[in-house]
């Protein structure tokens, strides 16, 4: 598998449709798709299986809003491998929001320490990326952006109690001329990668945002001076993310929300499905503004084959891979049903499952050269063992939820009970390790092909359990 870290647009190599095994890896990458890749490689048929209209909504959104001089402020939230990411690459492709906005994107994976970050730490990335941001735009139209030197000379008592060998470098930079602002920029974005939270431990949190805020403020205006043809958009990537803590959520998008609220900028964050929905109420996004990003289902309710879910998830396939001649049919549908509609597990099953059946061939020359059922039932064997592990407690659980209330819920869900869909704290953590699936605008839930086996390991053979299918089924 691919390293899960974002590439850099100067690493990043072009994909190629997959034609044979070999060419599985390049085809399969487990990265959202960028603009020159969508022509070529984006399928439209999970956004027409959801059938919710996800970009055409939040370009109208983000447009009306700008135009009626309100900020727009919204979320973005579903499950890892949905493709949020992708949709988001699309919205700031369209030319209308390219005409409008300049956008800041924030990394919550890439530039912030996800153990550890703070809203201090969101505000210093905000406050580096809209400089340099700013520079590029200013570029990109002719212009000069001189006033890179002023921000940057303002923010050095502003980042001086978290960084105090800024000082130094500061004065370097002013002696020797040349791009020190940037250099100053990449330094202070350095540290809040590999600090975050426990370089602001000693100073008091409120006063500090309350001057963050402040700079933040002076900046955007300059921005807004600089480009006055353009507002201002902020793109806050991977919160949704499970190695980050909910603990920090809770403190960045609800105790310190007015924070990020008050800023004169259009927001659209990325969030976990279960902290979107446990902490509704006390967000500061209208829920008019709040996108869910659904699950595509592979089983229906009844725990048979979902016929339009597969063939969404097949078409987007299709326009990676010649399918007949990379897979074979049981081999493809037992990628599908393993992946539970989650890309991401999906391209890792068909990225080891490829790789297996290359060692196979090379091996054996007289056996098939395409991926086999039997090498997606060994990359799946090893998956279910990796999904196992990850259903009991982890160091990033508010709350250790006993193995036996989780296996309750996910035997409820399963038997479609009607109080199974009711949110508790076993039915949040559940989502949270996409053992539960999230589908469709109905509150209807759904237990993924994965954890189905995992029931029948704990529970088959006993009263409780009745196997009813939307398991693998692999081989004994």
């Amino acid at each position: 598998m691919l390293p899960s870290y974002p590439l850099t647009q100067s690493s990043r190599r072009a994909l190629e449709r997959a034609t044979d095994v070999v060419g599985i890896p390049k085809a399969f990458r487990p990265e959202p798709l960028v603009a020159q890749e969508m022509a070529e490689f984006y399928s439209d048929s999970l956004d027409r299986q959801r059938a919710n209209f996800l970009l055409r909504r939040l370009k109208d959104d983000l447009l009306e809003s700008a135009g009626q001089g309100f900020f727009f402020q919204g979320v973005l939230y579903g499950n890892r491998g949905t493709g949020k990411s992708t949709e988001i690459n699309r919205l700031l492709d369209e030319a209308a929001i390219k005409e409008k906005f300049v956008v800041i994107r924030l990394d919550a994976l890439a530039e912030l320490n996800p153990q550890t970050f703070s809203v201090a730490d969101v505000l210093l990335l905000l406050l580096a990326n809209l400089i340099e941001r700013c520079e590029v735009k200013c570029g990109e139209l002719g212009k000069a952006f001189h006033e890179a030197a002023t921000m940057t000379a303002d923010l050095q008592q502003t980042f001086a109690p978290f960084f105090p060998e800024l000082q130094g470098k500061e004065q370097v930079t002013k002696t020797t001329g040349g791009s020190g602002e940037i250099g100053i920029l990449q330094f202070v974005k350095l540290g809040i990668r590999v600090e975050g939270q426990r370089k602001v431990d000693s100073v008091i949190p409120r006063e500090t945002l309350a001057e963050l805020s402040a700079v933040l403020e002076r900046q955007i205006g300059i921005a807004a001076e600089r480009l006055p043809e353009y507002e201002l958009l902020v793109i806050g990537e991977n919160f949704d993310k499970e190695q980050i803590p909910q603990a920090l959520l809770h403190d960045t998008f609800v105790q310190y929300a007015s924070v990020l609220r008050a800023l004169r900028l259009h927001l659209l964050f990325t969030l976990p499905v279960p902290f979107v929905h446990s902490f509704g109420e006390q967000l500061s996004f209208r829920r008019e503004n709040r996108y869910p990003v659904y699950d595509v289902p592979v089983c229906s309710q009844d725990h048979s084959r979902d016929d339009a879910g597969c063939q969404a998830l097949i078409e987007l396939l299709q326009k990676r891979a010649d399918l007949d001649r990379v897979f074979a049919k049981d081999a493809l549908e037992l990628m599908l049903r393993a992946s539970g509609g989650d890309l991401y597990r999906l391209f890792a099953i068909v990225v080891n499952s490829g790789r297996l059946a290359r060692y196979r061939y090379e091996d054996h020359p007289s056996s098939e050269h395409r991926v086999l059922r039997t090498d997606v039932e060994t990359a799946v064997r090893e998956q279910l063992g990796i999904f196992r592990n990850e259903l009991g407690t982890t160091p990033n659980d508010l709350d250790g939820i006993p193995w036996d209330v989780k296996l309750k819920k996910l035997l409820d869900i399963y038997e479609s009970r009607r109080a199974a869909s009711v949110p508790d704290p076993a039915l949040y953590q559940l989502l949270r390790r996409r053992a539960v699936l999230f589908f469709n605008g109905r509150g209807r839930y759904g237990v993924h092909p994965l954890a189905v086996e995992i029931l029948r390991e704990q529970l088959g053979g006993g009263r409780r359990f009745k196997y009813r299918g939307g398991g693998l089924d692999l081989t004994p």
